[in-house]
């Protein structure tokens, strides 16, 4: 099988599992021997700001001098871009062997998700990387990657997005994504409505794990201009100075702090160079990415994303003519974000 036709193999898949329990998962990863196993993982799951934090995780954890192997969900261009090792993606060659592994040795139906996941933990662990980034596909209770168990679990923004399968509550999304805490394992959230709130709580105090919350009162921003945003986080748990990020979002901000705040749990003696260099080194495409002078692409797909998408046109832009490209799949709340937008 060559990359071509492992590409075309993923076009023709169901997206996600009919099995709900990860039961055939758990089997899958047996008959491929455990790869996971072994492995050091920091699991990210939320609404939106999910993909971020893991490329601040990642980019911080390289400054700091690990190997890093990154899981990240969906991809903009290319499948390859969902696994990656110290940054740079699976190469073709890899990706295709790797699929053939898996149809070699799993018996278990697998879904698209499913499939790359698997791939994923044997690649890494080919690799040997010190620390794997998970970035949950969907949810997190049931989500394929909740199979692991972390050094850590970190809960970015939660928001109304896939409610047809999540739920139609924020109560109900939260405890989904609450789903990928794990017993005595500490897990890192950005505090939001107190409904969000009490149910990560419950669920962590009922795993006995310790909680890191964060404000966005925490973050104090110096300086907001077109080369980044300049900001200190001082929280009860730390305090960073002199940060800087090479984005104009501001709800990049907050990510980074969940991000600094994770790995300093985790590893407590890596460097505040460190940890500056890696935030302000992040890139992550598609996140109010300047493409061409005054050109700015976006990904926001749900309400939520608007509203920060719109926090950051009102704190930036606000006095620029705007003109505005928009478009959605059709399974998303498109009325509730043109009103919002307009």
């Amino acid at each position: 099988m060559d990359y071509k036709e492992a590409v075309r193999f993923f076009d023709e898949l169901p997206y996600f599992s009919k099995d709900a329990s990860n039961d055939n998962l758990v089997k899958a990863l047996e008959q491929l021997g455990n790869p996971e196993r072994g492995m050091k993982f920091f699991h990210v799951a939320g609404t939106n700001g999910k993909g971020s934090v893991c490329a601040f995780l990642d980019s911080i954890l390289r400054k700091g001098g690990y190997k890093t192997a990154l899981f990240t969900s969906p991809h903009l261009v290319r499948i390859n871009e969902r696994m990656k090792i110290n940054g740079e993606d699976i190469s073709e060659e890899a990706f295709a062997y790797y699929l053939e592994e898996v149809k070699k040795k799993v018996r278990e139906p697998l879904s698209f998700f499913e499939y790359l996941f698997l791939m994923a933990m044997l690649y890494f662990s080919a690799q040997n990387a010190d620390y794997c980034i998970l970035e949950t596909g969907l949810g997190g209770t049931y989500d394929s990657t909740n199979v692991v168990t972390p050094e850590i679990s970190i809960i970015a923004s939660v928001g109304l997005d896939h409610t047809k399968i999540l739920g139609d509550t924020k109560e109900k999304i939260a405890a989904e994504k609450a789903g990928i805490i794990k017993w005595q394992r500490p897990v890192v959230y950005m505090q939001q409505e107190p409904e969000v709130n009490q149910v990560i709580e419950e669920k962590a105090l009922k795993n006995q794990s310790k909680i890191i919350r964060l404000s966005k009162d925490d973050i104090k921003i110096m300086e907001n201009g077109k080369k980044g945003i300049a900001f200190s986080v001082e929280s009860g748990y730390h305090r960073f100075d002199d940060l800087a990020i090479a984005s104009s979002a501001i709800f990049q901000v907050w990510n980074a702090s969940l991000a600094i705040h994770a790995v300093k749990e985790v590893l407590p003696m890596i460097s505040d160079e460190s940890i500056k260099e890696g935030l302000y080194a992040m890139k992550w495409p598609a996140r109010m990415e300047e493409i061409a002078p005054h050109v700015i692409l976006d990904g926001a797909h749900n309400p939520h994303a608007i509203d920060a998408w719109i926090l950051v046109l009102e704190t930036r832009f606000s006095k620029v003519r705007k003109d505005l490209l928009f478009a959605v799949v059709a399974d998303k709340d498109y009325e509730e974000m043109i009103k919002k937008i307009c």
